[in-house]
Protein backbone atom coordinates (compact mmCIF):
# COMPACT_ATOMS: atom_id res chain seq x y z
CA UNK A 1 0.00 0.00 0.00
CA UNK A 2 2.52 2.39 0.77
CA UNK A 3 4.18 1.60 -2.43
CA UNK A 4 1.36 2.70 -4.20
CA UNK A 5 1.09 5.58 -2.32
CA UNK A 6 4.07 6.73 -3.39
CA UNK A 7 3.57 6.42 -6.16
CA UNK A 8 0.53 8.64 -6.66
CA UNK A 9 2.42 11.37 -4.09
CA UNK A 10 5.70 11.61 -6.66
CA UNK A 11 3.52 12.37 -9.60
CA UNK A 12 1.49 14.93 -7.98
CA UNK A 13 4.47 16.55 -6.98
CA UNK A 14 6.17 16.20 -10.57
CA UNK A 15 7.34 19.54 -11.49
CA UNK A 16 7.21 21.41 -7.81
CA UNK A 17 9.87 18.76 -5.56
CA UNK A 18 12.50 21.85 -5.39
CA UNK A 19 10.08 24.50 -4.57
CA UNK A 20 8.34 22.24 -2.16
CA UNK A 21 11.14 21.78 0.01
CA UNK A 22 12.42 25.13 -0.41
CA UNK A 23 8.87 26.25 1.11
CA UNK A 24 9.39 23.78 3.74
CA UNK A 25 12.76 24.69 4.95
CA UNK A 26 11.57 28.79 4.89
CA UNK A 27 8.63 27.25 7.29
CA UNK A 28 10.93 25.90 9.47
CA UNK A 29 13.33 28.80 9.38
CA UNK A 30 10.39 31.16 10.43
CA UNK A 31 8.91 28.86 13.17
CA UNK A 32 11.36 27.52 14.87
CA UNK A 33 13.92 30.88 15.25
CA UNK A 34 11.74 31.36 18.11
CA UNK A 35 11.63 28.03 19.72
CA UNK A 36 15.44 27.78 19.22
CA UNK A 37 15.94 31.43 21.26
CA UNK A 38 13.02 30.54 23.34
CA UNK A 39 14.93 26.53 24.14
CA UNK A 40 18.47 27.61 24.53
CA UNK A 41 17.68 30.29 27.43
CA UNK A 42 15.78 28.07 29.17
CA UNK A 43 18.36 26.19 31.60
CA UNK A 44 18.78 30.23 32.29
CA UNK A 45 16.41 32.55 32.47
CA UNK A 46 13.55 30.31 34.50
CA UNK A 47 16.06 28.56 36.48
CA UNK A 48 13.91 29.16 39.22
CA UNK A 49 13.06 25.52 40.90
CA UNK A 50 14.24 24.19 37.54
CA UNK A 51 11.18 24.98 36.01
CA UNK A 52 13.01 25.76 32.30
CA UNK A 53 14.82 22.17 32.24
CA UNK A 54 11.16 20.70 33.33
CA UNK A 55 9.98 22.45 31.20
CA UNK A 56 11.78 20.80 27.84
CA UNK A 57 11.71 17.60 29.17
CA UNK A 58 7.54 17.93 29.19
CA UNK A 59 8.46 19.23 25.34
CA UNK A 60 10.28 15.78 24.58
CA UNK A 61 8.43 13.32 26.73
CA UNK A 62 5.40 14.29 24.85
CA UNK A 63 7.17 14.25 21.89
CA UNK A 64 7.95 10.61 22.25
CA UNK A 65 4.08 9.48 22.68
CA UNK A 66 3.14 11.99 19.47
CA UNK A 67 6.19 9.96 17.23
CA UNK A 68 4.77 6.74 17.63
CA UNK A 69 1.35 7.81 16.87
CA UNK A 70 2.28 10.48 14.11
CA UNK A 71 1.71 8.18 11.03
CA UNK A 72 -1.55 7.18 12.38
CA UNK A 73 -2.88 10.83 12.49
CA UNK A 74 -1.24 12.05 9.10
CA UNK A 75 -3.88 9.24 7.39
CA UNK A 76 -6.31 11.64 9.39
CA UNK A 77 -5.25 14.79 9.36
CA UNK A 78 -2.96 14.70 6.35
CA UNK A 79 0.72 15.73 6.21
CA UNK A 80 -0.10 19.41 5.65
CA UNK A 81 -2.78 19.32 8.85
CA UNK A 82 0.13 18.10 10.69
CA UNK A 83 2.12 20.93 9.90
CA UNK A 84 -0.24 23.83 10.50
CA UNK A 85 -0.87 22.24 13.70
CA UNK A 86 2.36 22.02 14.79
CA UNK A 87 2.98 25.59 13.88
CA UNK A 88 -0.16 26.28 16.34
CA UNK A 89 1.57 24.72 18.79
CA UNK A 90 5.02 26.81 18.54
CA UNK A 91 3.03 30.16 18.89
CA UNK A 92 1.57 29.00 22.11
CA UNK A 93 4.76 27.95 23.31
CA UNK A 94 6.06 31.03 22.70
CA UNK A 95 3.68 33.27 24.28
CA UNK A 96 3.48 31.24 27.42
CA UNK A 97 7.00 32.32 27.83
CA UNK A 98 5.66 36.05 28.31
CA UNK A 99 4.28 34.89 31.05
CA UNK A 100 6.50 31.69 32.41
CA UNK A 101 5.07 30.15 35.47
CA UNK A 102 4.32 26.38 36.03
CA UNK A 103 1.17 25.66 34.86
CA UNK A 104 1.57 27.83 31.54
CA UNK A 105 5.21 26.38 30.61
CA UNK A 106 4.17 23.03 31.18
CA UNK A 107 0.63 23.01 29.44
CA UNK A 108 2.40 24.55 26.31
CA UNK A 109 5.43 22.14 26.88
CA UNK A 110 3.01 19.44 26.27
CA UNK A 111 0.96 21.00 23.46
CA UNK A 112 4.38 21.46 22.12
CA UNK A 113 5.43 17.87 22.71
CA UNK A 114 2.12 15.88 21.31
CA UNK A 115 2.67 17.84 18.16
CA UNK A 116 6.09 17.79 17.71
CA UNK A 117 6.24 13.74 16.17
CA UNK A 118 3.42 14.77 13.75
CA UNK A 119 5.17 18.05 12.20
CA UNK A 120 8.66 15.91 12.40
CA UNK A 121 7.34 13.12 10.59
CA UNK A 122 5.16 14.94 8.24
CA UNK A 123 8.37 16.70 7.59
CA UNK A 124 10.36 13.62 6.71
CA UNK A 125 7.71 12.54 4.32
CA UNK A 126 7.45 15.58 2.21
CA UNK A 127 11.20 15.67 1.85
CA UNK A 128 11.60 11.73 0.51
CA UNK A 129 8.40 11.92 -1.23
CA UNK A 130 9.47 15.04 -3.40
CA UNK A 131 12.94 12.79 -3.65
CA UNK A 132 11.46 9.89 -5.15
CA UNK A 133 9.21 12.19 -7.41
CA UNK A 134 12.08 13.54 -9.03
CA UNK A 135 14.06 10.95 -9.24
CA UNK A 136 11.12 8.91 -11.27
CA UNK A 137 10.30 12.55 -13.21
CA UNK A 138 14.27 13.05 -14.21
CA UNK A 139 15.22 9.71 -14.25
CA UNK A 140 18.12 10.52 -11.52
CA UNK A 141 19.79 8.30 -8.72
CA UNK A 142 17.16 8.08 -5.65
CA UNK A 143 20.48 7.58 -3.20
CA UNK A 144 21.72 11.58 -4.84
CA UNK A 145 18.50 12.91 -4.73
CA UNK A 146 17.96 12.16 -1.06
CA UNK A 147 21.10 13.20 -0.16
CA UNK A 148 20.45 16.20 -1.98
CA UNK A 149 17.06 17.30 -0.86
CA UNK A 150 18.07 16.32 2.68
CA UNK A 151 20.82 18.68 2.65
CA UNK A 152 19.25 21.73 1.46
CA UNK A 153 16.13 21.58 4.32
CA UNK A 154 18.58 21.03 7.06
CA UNK A 155 20.85 23.84 5.78
CA UNK A 156 17.91 26.42 5.66
CA UNK A 157 17.27 24.69 9.16
CA UNK A 158 20.60 25.63 10.92
CA UNK A 159 18.78 29.48 10.03
CA UNK A 160 16.68 29.07 12.69
CA UNK A 161 19.68 29.22 15.51
CA UNK A 162 21.56 31.72 13.69
CA UNK A 163 17.89 34.47 13.32
CA UNK A 164 16.81 33.60 16.95
CA UNK A 165 19.80 33.34 18.72
CA UNK A 166 21.72 36.78 17.03
CA UNK A 167 17.70 38.26 17.88
CA UNK A 168 17.88 36.72 21.76
CA UNK A 169 21.67 38.08 22.06
CA UNK A 170 20.78 41.76 20.89
CA UNK A 171 17.99 42.39 22.73
CA UNK A 172 19.54 40.78 26.04
CA UNK A 173 22.73 43.22 25.88
CA UNK A 174 19.91 46.09 25.60
CA UNK A 175 19.13 44.99 29.41
CA UNK A 176 21.39 46.02 32.92
CA UNK A 177 23.33 42.79 34.91
CA UNK A 178 23.93 44.20 38.44
CA UNK A 179 26.63 41.81 39.62
CA UNK A 180 26.46 43.15 43.40
CA UNK A 181 23.58 41.07 44.01
CA UNK A 182 25.47 37.71 43.68
CA UNK A 183 26.68 36.03 46.44
CA UNK A 184 29.75 35.11 44.93
CA UNK A 185 32.40 37.52 42.91
CA UNK A 186 32.58 37.16 38.87
CA UNK A 187 36.13 35.49 39.17
CA UNK A 188 34.73 32.59 42.16
CA UNK A 189 31.87 32.01 39.77
CA UNK A 190 33.60 31.85 36.76
CA UNK A 191 35.58 28.85 38.86
CA UNK A 192 32.47 27.18 39.39
CA UNK A 193 32.08 27.04 35.56
CA UNK A 194 32.27 24.41 32.66
CA UNK A 195 32.53 20.77 33.80
CA UNK A 196 32.83 21.41 37.28
CA UNK A 197 28.97 22.91 37.41
CA UNK A 198 26.49 21.25 39.51
CA UNK A 199 22.74 21.39 39.33
CA UNK A 200 22.32 23.20 42.97
CA UNK A 201 24.79 25.37 41.91
CA UNK A 202 23.44 27.69 39.88
CA UNK A 203 20.50 28.32 43.19
CA UNK A 204 22.63 28.03 45.96
CA UNK A 205 25.77 29.92 44.71
CA UNK A 206 23.75 32.62 42.57
CA UNK A 207 26.07 32.07 39.65
CA UNK A 208 23.90 33.49 36.84
CA UNK A 209 23.21 37.26 36.03
CA UNK A 210 20.09 37.61 35.08
CA UNK A 211 18.35 40.20 32.43
CA UNK A 212 15.77 42.82 33.49
CA UNK A 213 12.30 40.84 33.19
CA UNK A 214 10.68 43.76 30.84
CA UNK A 215 13.73 42.89 28.31
CA UNK A 216 12.87 39.54 28.23
CA UNK A 217 9.12 40.06 27.73
CA UNK A 218 9.92 41.92 24.60
CA UNK A 219 12.23 38.87 23.36
CA UNK A 220 9.57 37.21 24.13
CA UNK A 221 6.57 39.03 21.85
CA UNK A 222 9.47 39.51 19.11
CA UNK A 223 9.83 35.10 18.90
CA UNK A 224 5.91 35.40 19.32
CA UNK A 225 5.72 37.40 16.38
CA UNK A 226 8.14 35.31 14.43
CA UNK A 227 6.03 31.96 14.88
CA UNK A 228 2.56 33.83 13.70
CA UNK A 229 3.93 34.63 10.32
CA UNK A 230 5.53 30.73 10.22
CA UNK A 231 2.16 29.74 10.70
CA UNK A 232 0.78 31.92 8.13
CA UNK A 233 3.12 30.61 5.39
CA UNK A 234 2.50 27.27 6.20
CA UNK A 235 -1.19 27.52 5.15
CA UNK A 236 -0.67 29.41 2.33
CA UNK A 237 2.71 28.37 1.00
CA UNK A 238 2.87 24.97 1.22
CA UNK A 239 1.15 22.27 -1.34
CA UNK A 240 -0.31 19.66 0.17
CA UNK A 241 0.75 15.98 -0.05
CA UNK A 242 -2.65 14.28 -1.49
CA UNK A 243 -3.59 11.01 1.23
CA UNK A 244 -6.38 10.31 0.76
CA UNK A 245 -8.58 8.67 3.98
CA UNK A 246 -12.07 7.58 3.71
CA UNK A 247 -14.95 8.75 5.47
CA UNK A 248 -15.94 6.13 7.27
CA UNK A 249 -14.83 5.94 10.53
CA UNK A 250 -14.50 2.00 11.18
CA UNK A 251 -11.95 2.09 8.05
CA UNK A 252 -10.08 5.34 9.76
CA UNK A 253 -9.77 3.58 12.98
CA UNK A 254 -8.10 0.38 11.24
CA UNK A 255 -5.73 2.75 9.32
CA UNK A 256 -4.69 4.29 12.37
CA UNK A 257 -4.10 1.41 14.04
CA UNK A 258 -2.28 -0.36 10.89
CA UNK A 259 0.11 2.57 10.89
CA UNK A 260 0.89 2.47 14.40
CA UNK A 261 1.38 -1.02 14.46
CA UNK A 262 3.87 -0.53 10.99
CA UNK A 263 5.54 2.08 13.50
CA UNK A 264 6.18 -1.05 15.63
CA UNK A 265 7.54 -3.52 13.35
CA UNK A 266 9.87 -0.92 11.89
CA UNK A 267 11.91 -0.78 15.54
CA UNK A 268 12.18 -4.68 15.13
CA UNK A 269 14.14 -4.57 12.03
CA UNK A 270 17.68 -5.58 12.55
CA UNK A 271 18.96 -2.53 10.43
CA UNK A 272 16.82 -0.29 12.53
CA UNK A 273 18.05 -1.44 16.29
CA UNK A 274 21.59 -0.69 15.02
CA UNK A 275 20.56 2.50 13.27
CA UNK A 276 19.41 3.59 16.82
CA UNK A 277 22.51 4.43 18.78
CA UNK A 278 23.56 6.59 16.22
CA UNK A 279 19.99 8.43 16.55
CA UNK A 280 20.44 8.79 20.44
CA UNK A 281 24.05 10.10 19.84
CA UNK A 282 22.29 12.81 17.93
CA UNK A 283 19.63 13.33 20.30
CA UNK A 284 22.08 13.37 23.03
CA UNK A 285 24.40 16.08 21.00
CA UNK A 286 21.48 18.54 20.30
CA UNK A 287 20.33 18.85 24.24
CA UNK A 288 23.56 19.13 25.71
CA UNK A 289 24.11 22.07 23.43
CA UNK A 290 20.65 23.73 24.80
CA UNK A 291 20.93 22.62 28.03
CA UNK A 292 24.64 22.26 29.58
CA UNK A 293 26.61 24.08 26.94
CA UNK A 294 24.81 27.43 26.70
CA UNK A 295 24.43 27.24 30.95
CA UNK A 296 27.40 25.75 32.29
CA UNK A 297 30.18 27.10 29.36
CA UNK A 298 28.70 30.73 28.25
CA UNK A 299 26.23 31.79 30.73
CA UNK A 300 27.72 30.87 33.71
CA UNK A 301 31.66 32.47 32.91
CA UNK A 302 30.20 35.38 30.31
CA UNK A 303 26.79 36.02 31.17
CA UNK A 304 23.48 35.10 29.22
CA UNK A 305 23.28 37.89 26.54
CA UNK A 306 26.19 35.57 24.92
CA UNK A 307 24.37 32.68 24.25
CA UNK A 308 22.42 34.18 21.40
CA UNK A 309 25.70 34.63 19.57
CA UNK A 310 27.50 31.52 20.44
CA UNK A 311 24.16 29.32 19.64
CA UNK A 312 24.12 32.03 15.88
CA UNK A 313 27.83 30.23 15.13
CA UNK A 314 26.80 27.08 15.60
CA UNK A 315 24.06 27.69 13.61
CA UNK A 316 25.86 28.78 10.55
CA UNK A 317 28.78 26.05 10.90
CA UNK A 318 25.57 23.67 11.09
CA UNK A 319 24.14 24.96 7.89
CA UNK A 320 27.30 24.77 6.06
CA UNK A 321 28.00 21.08 6.85
CA UNK A 322 24.45 19.76 6.32
CA UNK A 323 24.82 21.61 2.46
CA UNK A 324 28.02 19.99 2.24
CA UNK A 325 28.68 16.90 3.60
CA UNK A 326 26.06 15.17 1.80
CA UNK A 327 27.97 15.91 -0.94
CA UNK A 328 31.25 14.61 0.06
CA UNK A 329 29.66 11.24 1.76
CA UNK A 330 28.27 10.69 -2.10
CA UNK A 331 32.10 11.47 -3.33
CA UNK A 332 33.68 9.58 -0.79
CA UNK A 333 31.76 7.22 1.01
CA UNK A 334 29.36 7.55 3.44
CA UNK A 335 31.02 5.33 6.19
CA UNK A 336 34.03 7.09 5.71
CA UNK A 337 32.47 10.76 6.44
CA UNK A 338 30.10 9.01 9.04
CA UNK A 339 32.43 7.22 11.15
CA UNK A 340 35.13 10.73 10.77
CA UNK A 341 31.65 12.85 12.34
CA UNK A 342 31.15 10.43 15.22
CA UNK A 343 35.24 10.54 16.06
CA UNK A 344 35.09 13.91 15.90
CA UNK A 345 32.01 14.57 18.09
CA UNK A 346 33.88 12.46 20.84
CA UNK A 347 37.20 14.82 20.46
CA UNK A 348 34.46 18.09 21.35
CA UNK A 349 33.26 16.23 24.04
CA UNK A 350 37.54 15.89 25.32
CA UNK A 351 37.32 20.27 24.85
CA UNK A 352 34.75 20.48 26.87
CA UNK A 353 35.69 18.34 29.66
CA UNK A 354 39.51 19.68 29.93
CA UNK A 355 38.45 23.39 29.22
CA UNK A 356 38.84 25.42 32.07
CA UNK A 357 36.63 28.41 32.36
CA UNK A 358 38.90 31.98 32.52
CA UNK A 359 37.47 35.61 32.42
CA UNK A 360 39.11 35.66 28.84
CA UNK A 361 38.11 32.47 27.57
CA UNK A 362 35.04 33.33 25.33
CA UNK A 363 37.05 32.95 21.86
CA UNK A 364 38.13 29.55 22.89
CA UNK A 365 34.82 28.21 24.28
CA UNK A 366 33.28 29.44 21.05
CA UNK A 367 35.88 27.73 18.79
CA UNK A 368 34.47 24.43 20.63
CA UNK A 369 30.97 25.14 20.25
CA UNK A 370 31.55 25.97 16.17
CA UNK A 371 33.53 23.04 15.72
CA UNK A 372 30.42 20.99 17.19
CA UNK A 373 27.74 22.94 15.00
CA UNK A 374 29.98 21.60 11.82
CA UNK A 375 30.13 17.91 13.07
CA UNK A 376 26.48 18.13 14.39
CA UNK A 377 24.65 19.49 10.92
CA UNK A 378 26.60 16.28 9.12
CA UNK A 379 25.11 13.78 11.19
CA UNK A 380 21.73 15.17 11.40
CA UNK A 381 21.69 15.05 7.55
CA UNK A 382 23.39 12.09 7.19
CA UNK A 383 21.06 10.12 9.46
CA UNK A 384 17.97 11.43 7.55
CA UNK A 385 19.36 10.61 4.08
CA UNK A 386 20.36 7.35 5.45
CA UNK A 387 16.91 6.19 6.74
CA UNK A 388 15.23 7.22 3.64
CA UNK A 389 17.85 5.23 1.68
CA UNK A 390 16.99 2.31 3.89
CA UNK A 391 13.18 2.94 3.96
CA UNK A 392 11.53 4.22 0.29
CA UNK A 393 8.46 2.41 0.65
CA UNK A 394 7.69 2.85 4.48
CA UNK A 395 8.78 6.49 5.01
CA UNK A 396 5.85 7.64 7.45
CA UNK A 397 7.13 4.73 9.92
CA UNK A 398 10.77 4.80 9.45
CA UNK A 399 10.46 9.17 10.39
CA UNK A 400 8.16 8.67 13.00
CA UNK A 401 10.35 5.73 14.89
CA UNK A 402 13.25 8.14 13.93
CA UNK A 403 11.41 10.97 16.36
CA UNK A 404 10.38 9.19 18.62
CA UNK A 405 14.02 7.52 19.34
CA UNK A 406 15.21 11.28 19.01
CA UNK A 407 12.68 12.66 21.57
CA UNK A 408 13.46 9.92 23.57
CA UNK A 409 17.14 10.42 23.52
CA UNK A 410 16.41 14.06 24.99
CA UNK A 411 14.42 13.46 27.39
CA UNK A 412 16.67 11.24 29.25
CA UNK A 413 19.34 13.78 28.73
CA UNK A 414 17.14 16.69 29.95
CA UNK A 415 16.45 14.45 32.84
CA UNK A 416 19.94 14.06 33.65
CA UNK A 417 20.74 17.76 33.48
CA UNK A 418 18.33 17.81 36.68
CA UNK A 419 20.40 15.77 38.83
CA UNK A 420 24.16 15.17 37.59
CA UNK A 421 27.15 17.34 37.48
CA UNK A 422 28.49 18.08 34.01
CA UNK A 423 31.65 15.96 34.25
CA UNK A 424 29.43 13.30 34.86
CA UNK A 425 27.08 13.80 32.09
CA UNK A 426 30.57 14.10 29.32
CA UNK A 427 31.39 10.80 30.96
CA UNK A 428 28.18 9.43 29.74
CA UNK A 429 28.07 11.43 26.55
CA UNK A 430 31.84 9.29 25.66
CA UNK A 431 30.26 6.34 26.58
CA UNK A 432 27.33 7.04 24.16
CA UNK A 433 30.08 7.91 21.37
CA UNK A 434 31.55 4.45 21.66
CA UNK A 435 28.77 2.69 21.22
CA UNK A 436 27.47 4.64 18.33
CA UNK A 437 30.69 3.91 16.11
CA UNK A 438 30.48 0.47 16.73
CA UNK A 439 26.61 0.05 16.18
CA UNK A 440 27.31 2.13 13.05
CA UNK A 441 29.83 0.06 11.70
CA UNK A 442 27.89 -2.97 11.88
CA UNK A 443 25.17 -1.19 10.43
CA UNK A 444 27.32 -0.53 7.29
CA UNK A 445 28.34 -4.29 7.63
CA UNK A 446 25.03 -5.51 7.34
CA UNK A 447 23.57 -2.99 4.96
CA UNK A 448 26.45 -4.45 2.30
CA UNK A 449 25.30 -8.08 3.02
CA UNK A 450 22.01 -6.88 2.56
CA UNK A 451 22.86 -5.16 -0.81
CA UNK A 452 24.77 -8.31 -1.53
CA UNK A 453 22.52 -11.17 -1.42
CA UNK A 454 19.73 -8.87 -3.43
CA UNK A 455 22.33 -8.75 -6.37
CA UNK A 456 22.89 -12.30 -6.06
CA UNK A 457 19.03 -12.90 -6.07
CA UNK A 458 18.66 -10.61 -9.12
CA UNK A 459 20.85 -12.33 -11.23
CA UNK A 460 19.51 -15.60 -10.12
CA UNK A 461 16.19 -14.56 -11.16
CA UNK A 462 17.73 -13.06 -14.56
CA UNK A 463 19.58 -16.61 -15.03
CA UNK A 464 16.40 -18.61 -14.45
CA UNK A 465 14.44 -16.00 -17.13
CA UNK A 466 17.25 -16.51 -19.74
CA UNK A 467 17.08 -20.37 -19.47
CA UNK A 468 13.57 -20.13 -19.87
CA UNK A 469 13.69 -17.61 -22.89
CA UNK A 470 16.27 -20.42 -24.29
CA UNK A 471 14.26 -23.48 -23.23
CA UNK A 472 11.24 -21.64 -25.05
CA UNK A 473 13.53 -20.53 -28.53
CA UNK A 474 14.66 -24.47 -28.86
CA UNK A 475 11.15 -25.69 -28.67
CA UNK A 476 10.42 -22.98 -31.19
CA UNK A 477 13.16 -24.47 -33.57
CA UNK A 478 12.30 -27.60 -33.11
CA UNK A 479 8.63 -26.82 -34.33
Amino acid sequence: MCLRSCCKLGNDLSGKERRTVISLSIIFVVVFSGFHGIQNLQSTINNESGRGVISLSVVYGCFVLSSFFAPSFIRVLTAKGCLITGCISHLVYAASNLYPVFWTLLSASAFVGLTSGLLWTSQGMYISQCAISFSQTKNVPMKKIFGKFHGIFYFGFAFPRVVGNCLSSIILMQGQYNETTNNVSKSERVKSCGAELCPEMSVTQGLFLLPDPLIVKILMAAFTTLSIIGLLLCVFLLPPLPITVTSSQKSVARKMLSASFSCLLVNTEVAMLLFIPSVLLHSFVESFLWIDISKAYISCPFGVEFVGFSMALNGVLNGISSFLLPRLANLIGRKYVMTSLIIGITASYVGFLVWMPTDDGLPQIMGIVAVQGLLEGGLCTLLATLLSSMYTEKTDAAFASLETWKALGNTVNIGLAYYLCERSRLYIMFALCTLSIISYVALEMHLQKKTKLTEVDYEEENETINVELRGAEDSSDTK
